[in-house]
């Protein structure tokens, strides 16, 4: 199976869609996600702070404890 990239100008994209459609093509829509830096920034503070986060058994483990599960 062949793969190709596209890039289809935002204002054609639903005629492209269609037409893809109409031929029964498998289509897979990938939009790069942009930030500005404030909010890279923002996210790179929020990583940096790793003893706030909580593993899935650690916050399972405060649920149970608090609603009695």
């Amino acid at each position: 199976m062949t793969q190709i990239t596209l890039q289809i100008p935002d204002d054609e994209l639903d005629f492209f869609l269609k037409l893809v459609q109409k031929f029964n093509y498998e289509t897979e829509i990938d939009m790069p996600l942009e930030l500005c830096k404030q909010q890279k920034d923002l996210l790179d503070h929020r990583r940096s702070k790793e003893s706030v986060f909580l593993s899935v058994y650690e916050a399972n483990l405060k649920i149970k404890q608090k609603y009695g599960f």
